[in-house]
């Protein structure tokens, strides 16, 4: 069996120390993450302005190219599609769900027998799991679940006192 590495501190004062370092290295991390996201977040905002205009141009392109082929929709009766120098216009038939209040829906659909219709996740409350854990972990048991408990150290340096220092 594999023994298990003794610590490099040998007092609390020595911990007290290293939880100050901690500190200040999780301060420097979090400056550093903030820095970046500033950046991100210019780098985004400049983007975006460039991109505004050109997002403007395309939307109405696509909008007269769209109104001119359903002016021109006779030609499209035998094919769908009109082949172009620099791309193709097509009609497509799409079809999609319209539902007005989802809520109604549901229970209509439910009160109709077509529960397929509807979709459902499923997923394990882990939470409820430990609270009936309490009172009948056998049960859990049963079914493959069980509850692991374990002893773990919690680090939690003082920032207040950190930055106060600063």
């Amino acid at each position: 069996m594999a023994k298990k590495a003794d610590s490099i501190y040998t007092s609390w004062e020595e911990v007290n120390a290293a939880m100050k370092e901690l500190g200040e290295l999780n301060v420097k991390k979090q400056k550093l993450e903030g820095e970046q996201t500033e950046k991100i977040n210019k780098i985004k905002a400049e983007t975006l302005a460039k991109a505004g205009a050109i997002k403007t141009q395309i939307a109405e392109i696509e909008k007269n190219i769209e109104r001119f082929a359903m002016q021109n929709k006779s030609e499209f009766l035998k094919t769908r599609t009109k082949k172009l120098t620099f791309g193709t216009v097509s009609f497509r038939l799409v079809e999609s769900v319209v539902c007005n209040c989802k809520e109604e829906a549901l229970k209509a659909l439910k009160a109709l027998n077509l529960d397929f219709l509807i979709r459902s996740k499923e997923d394990l409350d882990k939470d409820e799991c430990l609270k009936y854990a309490k009172s009948d972990e056998k049960l859990l048991l049963k079914a493959g679940i069980s509850i692991k408990a374990e002893d773990k150290v919690k680090i939690e340096p003082d920032f207040v006192k950190l930055m106060a220092n600063q």
